[in-house]
């Protein structure tokens, strides 16, 4: 926990937490970059369902969103460390932030598991049905990412 205060007692993390604007900015930019990262991931696990785009390549739609899933992590990751850094202290101990780390983290684990078996077989980049492994990987990848944004969003409501 000492830690996690000295944290909060950071010259930056004081200036955040004293700032109305610049909070309110850093939450602006953390539901934007969320939403990017998200929504792009979510259209791949849809299609790995089968649900969309049936017509386009995987390997053709992951190069086409992968630009928005960068852009929404550099801009979801520093600003939710931002707003995580006034209040590190208090809000560590928030059994609900440590669920959403435990569901960002295991979305991570999700992705690299979907990676490293897409990258093995080819037969997969253009297939319009996918084997189980693939609906598999779209489907806890798009469980995981929704539980993330809900416990993000309660957070606040358990401080």
């Amino acid at each position: 926990m000492a830690f996690f205060d000295s944290l909060a007692a950071l010259p930056v993390s004081q200036s955040i937490g004293e700032s109305l604007n610049l909070f309110n900015a850093l939450d602006v930019v953390h539901v934007v970059g969320v939403l990017l990262l998200a929504g792009s991931i979510a259209v791949v696990d849809l299609r790995l369902l089968g649900l969309v785009f049936p017509e386009v390549g995987l390997d053709t739609l992951q190069k086409q969103v992968l630009p928005l899933t960068i852009l929404g992590a550099l801009l979801a990751i520093p600003s939710g460390i931002g707003l995580f850094l006034p209040q590190a202290g208090r809000i560590w101990e928030n059994p609900v932030l440590q669920a959403k780390a435990l569901l960002l983290v295991l979305a991570a684990l999700n992705i690299g598991y979907w990676h490293y078996n897409f990258s093995r077989h080819a037969q997969w980049r253009s297939a319009p049905a996918l084997p189980w492994q693939a609906r598999f990987a779209g489907a806890s990848s798009l469980l995981l990412w929704a539980a993330t944004l809900v416990a993000g969003r309660l957070i606040a409501f358990y401080i």
